[in-house]
C-alpha cells in the first residue's frame, strides 16, 4: 500500500459512513449519529505528524526543504523563539498565524515570517503567537504529511526546548537532525532519551556529508550509533545525508545525485513507516469501528448491503499484512505538474478569440453596409452565438445591424409561403447554423491552429512540453492525440491526463469528506474548486465546446475527424 492506496482506504470508508448518514437522516437516535459524525471528523483530520528536531545551525529547515523539493522555508536565521512552525499542503503558499489568547488569527507572506519567529523580530514571543502555519505546494504534503519544526534545542532561550518537549505527544514520529560538523551534542542526546520514554519511533538524521570525507563519515555514524540506544537495546535507524544536494538535484531532476544525498532513502524510509503506523494503528481501528457501527444500526431497507460493504473493507484494511518494501513507494507514479491545475488552454485561446473577434464584429454590423449585407446572407449567427453576440452589443447597435437580416428572412418567408410544397430549400436557406456562422468560422480557424501548435511543440520535445501543457478537456485531449499524429504522444498525453483526472477525483473525495465531518476551515483551494474543475475536464468551456459539439449534429453521420478535416478545409 502506497500514500495513495492509503488515502483511497479512507475514502472508501467515508463513503460508506456518509451512506449510513443518508440511511439515519430522519432517524431520531442521537447517539448513532454521534457516533457516525465522530468517525467521519477522525476520517477527515487525519494527518502525519512529523517533528523535525535539532540544534539550531544543524540544517533542520534546509532538510525539510530538499524532501519537500522546493527552497522556501526560512534558513540561517537566528535562534527561534518558543514558536512551532508547521508546514502542511496548500494550494498556493500562505502563512497563518495563530495567537495563544484568543486573538483572531492573521495571514502573513512567507517572506516575513522571521519577523515573527525570531528572537530578532520577536523576542521572548512578546507577540505570543502559539503556531505558524505554513502552507506549500509541495505533491509529499498533499496526502497527509505534516511537518512540525520545532524551536532549536540547547538554544540560550530556555523556553525553546521547553516549546520542543512540549509537543513530542503529538508526534507520530520524530526526525532528530544533527550535522557532522560536530554530531550529537548533549542537548540532542538528553531530547533523544526524553522521546525514547515516551516511546516514540525516532529517526536520526546527520546532515552535511558533502562537507566530509568518507572516512569521516564512517567514523561519525559509529559514534552518533554508539550513543543512542533505544530501550530494546538497539539504536535507531541513521541516516547520512546532504540537504543542500538533496534540494539541488530535485530541482535539477538528477537521480544519481539525489541518491548520493541520502534524502530519497530518508524520505522513501519515513513513507513506508508512517504508512504501516498508520494503516495499522488508525486504518484497522476505523474498519473495526465502522463495521461496529453498521452492526448495531437497527434494520431497515438497505441495512445488509451496508453491512456486507462494512465486512468487505475490514477484510481488505481490518488486519496486518506484510509488505516489500517497494509497496510504500510512489516512484513509479508520473510527476504531477503544477500546470495540470491550469484548464484547457484550447478553450481559453478559443474563447479570447472569439470573444474579441466578436467584440469587433458587432461594431462592423452596426456601422457598414456590406458588412450587414454579408451578415445578412449568412442567416446571421447561429442560435448559441446569437446569445454571445448579445452580451457585447447595444439595442442601438443590433437595431442597426440587423433589420438587413430580419427583412431577408421576411422575403424567404413570403417567396416560401407561395411555392406551396416546395419550401424546404428555402427554410434551410434561412435557418441560422454553424456551418454559415462568421464566428464558429473564427471558432473552428482558432482551435485547429491552437491544436496545431500545441501538436508541434509535443513533437520537437515531449517531455518539457508535456509538463508545460495545462489540463485539457476531454474533447480537446481526443482532438490533440489526432492532431499529433503519433502514438507515443497519444500515450503520453492519455498518461499525464489520467493523472489529472485521478487528482480532481480524490479533491471532489476530499470535499465530501470534509464537508460531511463538518471541518470545513481543512478544506484547500483545490477542493474547493474540485468539483467545477472536475466538469471543467469533462466538457470544457460551454461557450467552446458547446458549439464544437453542435457542429457535429449539422451531420449526425460524420465523425469529429472528418469533422475537423472539413474545418480544416474551410478555413484555407
Amino acid at each position: 500500500m502506497d500514500l495513495r492506496g492509503y488515502e483511497q482506504a479512507k475514502f472508501e470508508l467515508s463513503e460508506l459512513l456518509q451512506s449510513v448518514e443518508r440511511f439515519v437522516a430522519d432517524d431520531k437516535d442521537q447517539a448513532v449519529k454521534t457516533r457516525l459524525h465522530s468517525l467521519l471528523i477522525r476520517l477527515a483530520e487525519d494527518r502525519f505528524n512529523l517533528v523535525v528536531a535539532g540544534r539550531f545551525s544543524r540544517g533542520k529547515s534546509s532538510l525539510m526543504n530538499a524532501i519537500l523539493g522546493m527552497d522556501r522555508l526560512p534558513t540561517g536565521i537566528v535562534p527561534l523563539t518558543s514558536v512551532i512552525t508547521t508546514v502542511s499542503y496548500g494550494t498556493s503558499e500562505k502563512v497563518t498565524l495563530k495567537y495563544q489568547q484568543g486573538r483572531i488569527d492573521s495571514e502573513i507572506k512567507l517572506e516575513e515570517l522571521p519577523q515573527y519567529i525570531t528572537e530578532q523580530g520577536n523576542p521572548g514571543n512578546r507577540r505570543q503567537i502559539a503556531t505558524a502555519n505554513i502552507e506549500l505546494p509541495a505533491e509529499i504534503l498533499r496526502r497527509g504529511f505534516y511537518f512540525v519544526d520545532t524551536p532549536g534545542l540547547g538554544s540560550a532561550i530556555l523556553q525553546n526546548t521547553q516549546t520542543t518537549k512540549a509537543f513530542l505527544p503529538e508526534t507520530d514520529a520524530l526526525l532528530l537532525v544533527t550535522s557532522f560538523e560536530s554530531p550529537l551534542s548533549e542537548d540532542e542526546i538528553g531530547f533523544f532519551e526524553a522521546a525514547t520514554r515516551l516511546q516514540l519511533p525516532i529517526f536520526v538524521a546527520i546532515n552535511k556529508h558533502d562537507l566530509v570525507s568518507a572516512a569521516e563519515r564512517d567514523e561519525a555514524i559509529r559514534f552518533v550509533r554508539s550513543h543512542l540506544e533505544t530501550p530494546a537495546g538497539s539504536p535507531p535507524e541513521i541516516f547520512s545525508v546532504s540537504a543542500r544536494d538533496g534540494l539541488s538535484a530535485k530541482r535539477r531532476k538528477e537521480d544519481t545525485l539525489l541518491e548520493a544525498s541520502g534524502v530519497m532513502a530518508l524520505e522513501h524510509t519515513l513513507t513506508r513507516f508512517l504508512l504501516e503506523r498508520k494503516r495499522t494503528a488508525f486504518l484497522i481501528s476505523m474498519c473495526s469501528r465502522v463495521n461496529d457501527l453498521v452492526r448495531d444500526l437497527p434494520s431497515f431497507d438497505g441495512i445488509d448491503m451496508l453491512r456486507q460493504q462494512a465486512r468487505l473493507l475490514s477484510e481488505r484494511y481490518g488486519r496486518s499484512r506484510s509488505e516489500s518494501p517497494s509497496d510504500s513507494l510512489e516512484s513509479s507514479s508520473p510527476a504531477f505538474s503544477r500546470n495540470q491545475l491550469r484548464s484547457c488552454e484550447i478553450c481559453a485561446t478559443v474563447d479570447s478569440q472569439a470573444w474579441d473577434f466578436l467584440a469587433r464584429y458587432q461594431y462592423e454590423i452596426a456601422t457598414d453596409r456590406s458588412s450587414q449585407t454579408d451578415f445578412a446572407q449568412r442567416s446571421g449567427f447561429c442560435c448559441y452565438h446569437t446569445w454571445e453576440y448579445q452580451e457585447v452589443a447595444s439595442p442601438f447597435g443590433t437595431s442597426s445591424g440587423y433589420p438587413s437580416l430580419l427583412e431577408r428572412t421576411a422575403s424567404l418567408l413570403r417567396t416560401a409561403a407561395e411555392s406551396g410544397s416546395d419550401f424546404q430549400p428555402l427554410i434551410d436557406a434561412l435557418m441560422p447554423t454553424g456551418a454559415r456562422c462568421v464566428v464558429c468560422e473564427l471558432r473552428d480557424r482558432a482551435e485547429n491552429l491552437a491544436l496545431d501548435e500545441a501538436a508541434a511543440r509535443l513533437r520537437e520535445d515531449l517531455s518539457t512540453n508535456l509538463e508545460k501543457l495545462s489540463a485539457l478537456c476531454l474533447p480537446h485531449l481526443a482532438a490533440l492525440a489526432r492532431a499529433a499524429e503519433n502514438s507515443k504522444i497519444a500515450s503520453a498525453l492519455f498518461r499525464h491526463h489520467a493523472l489529472t483526472f485521478e487528482r480532481v477525483a480524490e479533491d471532489m473525495r476530499r470535499l465530501t469528506l470534509k464537508q460531511s465531518a463538518t471541518r470545513r476551515y481543512l478544506e484547500t483551494k483545490e477542493e474547493e474548486t474540485a468539483a467545477y474543475r472536475g466538469l471543467m475536464l469533462l466538457a470544457g468551456r460551454r461557450n467552446v465546446t458547446f458549439s464544437f459539439r453542435a457542429i457535429q449534429c449539422d451531420s449526425p453521420n460524420q465523425n469529429q475527424s472528418t469533422s475537423r478535416r472539413a474545418n480544416r478545409s474551410r478555413s484555407s
